[in-house]
């Protein structure tokens, strides 16, 4: 008993050292051996054992300050690794030494409980008739055992590390992000750094099945998920320019982690997380307001002002040029600035705004064509052609920027040739205002009459063609002219035949003979500018 007290005096007096740490532990598991022992020789004596006990009360107290201690080493764990690593190794050892003794101990125990169960069948009860059941292997006893008892002291380690990380994130989750954005992503690119030092200065110091610094960087991100939760309730008080900084940010983080060999899938699980859909949500909705507010903004100046000419004469309007323009700004502004999956929501963006400006087009070449005029639909033709082939370039862009897996989600073909499907409307609208010509109409009207018979209809109506093609030939692009030509044909032909079978006079030898003659007529206008077999055909 006597060795008791010093053995005690002792330990309490090398607390103060870190350096006799181990020591100390060492000294205060020897003290509890010898209170089990003297316990269990004073057991059958309840006085003697209520005096041991408080004679114990002084260990139990040199206990507490030891894992007060102990717990705060390993609280401050990031600090000592660069400051103390000796410190924390020591600490380290502990916690592996007292998970040994736990180990042991249930050990013990389930040798102990193993033994009772044998003894029980060997030796059963009359009196009760329950069936037997095969004695528990040690392995499974030990388990057992070690569920809810021992000190558990790596478990109480990971606790602490927790509890330091979450203190560390203390002022960034409570404070910054409803403040200051700035502050709060500058905060979280310090505290993302901290990682480095963990891998380069902390984790040398645990053994490596405590695999700490993967528990940090899953602490970490956990963290840095919620910062994005919160800063995503705040996304409609946030500017796309802000909203483009914490994307950007996330980015950051994720190129840290991969340079530190964290598998790039783990790295992406901020980005992935949906913490940030809000965030992307408010983004994309208000780059498609913007741009649809812009395109209309741009046909209808188109209504008012005269379309521009090239050196060659054909016509256009800014709006194609302008639009890719900015479309590719936010794709380039993304792409440099934001994740992968940000980049996917802005692909998507893109071909959405393409199809509603598209949609848009549409709508205005359901006008009458006497109100939109021909050169409006002629800027219109060769508008659209060149949005096909910027709509190509900015794909082929987009799509080398993705990663395989989002770009495989991705279809920019079906919505680029929308723009050729808009060019060939237009086409068929450039071809309609000839046809609604007053002057072309009134020579309709006399098909099949007196004045058709005698050759004042088809001529003329040749000759006010040309007028036509001309202006369109120079007016738009070569192969969008043949297609103009060729719709123009057929849309002759379908009149003829519907006036053929509308009049009402019977169909003679001379109404035959005259049809022979247009049939040359158009023949010998139209091979002037479409190929002969295509006219012919087009004809028959």
């Amino acid at each position: 008993m006597m060795s008791i007290s010093v053995e005690a005096s002792e330990a309490r007096d090398s607390l103060g050292d870190d350096r006799e740490l181990v020591h100390t532990f060492e000294r205060l598991t020897a003290l509890d051996g010898k209170r089990r022992f003297a316990l269990a020789a004073a057991s059958s004596h309840k006085e003697e054992a209520g005096k041991l006990r408080e004679y114990f009360e002084d260990v139990d107290r040199t206990w507490e300050k030891f894992e007060k201690t102990l717990w705060g080493h390993i609280s401050n764990f990031f600090k000592l690794a660069k400051e103390s690593p000796h410190t924390l190794v020591r600490a380290l050892r502990v916690v592996e030494m007292q998970e040994v003794l736990d180990q042991q101990q249930a050990e013990e125990a389930a040798e102990a409980e193993g033994a009772g169960a044998m003894a029980s069948i060997t030796k059963p009860r009359r009196a009760t008739k329950k069936p037997l059941t095969p004695p528990a292997s040690p392995g499974f006893l030990v388990k057992e055992k070690m569920q809810g008892q021992g000190k558990c002291y790596k478990d109480k380690c990971y606790e602490y590390i927790r509890k330091s990380v979450e203190a560390r994130f203390d002022k960034l989750l409570s404070k910054f992000v409803f403040e200051d954005l700035k502050v709060a992503l500058e905060d979280g690119r310090s505290i993302a750094e901290e990682l480095a030092d963990i891998y380069d200065f902390v984790a040398p110091c645990f053994p490596p099945r405590y695999e700490i610094f993967q528990l940090t960087v899953q602490l970490y991100t956990e963290r840095f998920i919620q910062m994005l939760r919160l800063l995503s309730d705040r996304a409609n008080e946030l500017s796309n320019i802000e909203i483009l900084k914490v994307t950007g940010w996330v980015v950051e983080y994720q190129d840290h982690l991969i340079g530190l060999g964290v598998d790039q899938s783990l790295a992406q699980v901020c980005a992935e997380s949906g913490a940030m859909d809000p965030l992307m949500n408010a983004y994309v909705e208000r780059m498609q307001a913007t741009m649809q507010k812009w395109y209309t903004n741009i046909l209808e100046a188109d209504k008012v002002h005269p379309p521009k000419k090239t050196d060659d004469g054909k016509l256009y309007t800014p709006a194609a040029v302008d639009l890719f323009r900015i479309l590719g700004e936010q794709v380039q502004i993304v792409q440099e600035n934001s994740t992968d999956v940000m980049l996917y929501r802005i692909a998507l963006s893109v071909i959405q705004v393409m199809v509603d400006f598209q949609a848009a087009e549409r709508q205005r070449l359901e006008e009458p064509v006497t109100e939109i005029g021909l050169e409006p639909l002629c800027a219109m033709v060769n508008n659209n052609l060149r949005c096909y082939d910027l709509a190509m370039d900015l794909s082929s862009s987009t799509m080398e920027a993705l990663t395989p897996y989002y770009a495989e989600q991705v279809n920019f073909e079906d919505t680029c040739k929308g723009f050729l499907e808009v060019a060939k409307e237009a086409v068929h609208q450039t071809v309609n205002v000839i046809f609604e010509d007053p002057g072309v109409k009134d020579l309709l009207a006399k098909l099949y009459q007196k004045e058709w018979y005698e050759g004042f209809v088809t001529e003329y109506l040749v000759a006010t063609f040309g007028d036509y093609f001309t202006d369109v030939k120079l007016y738009i692009e070569e192969r969008s002219f043949r297609r103009f030509v060729e719709a123009c044909l057929e849309e002759a032909v379908v009149v003829f035949i519907d006036h053929m079978l509308t009049q009402k006079n019977y169909i003679r030898e001379e109404t035959l003979e005259r049809m022979r003659v247009d049939e040359e007529v158009f023949l010998d206008f139209f091979r002037e500018h479409i190929n002969l077999s295509v006219s012919t055909c087009l004809l028959k």
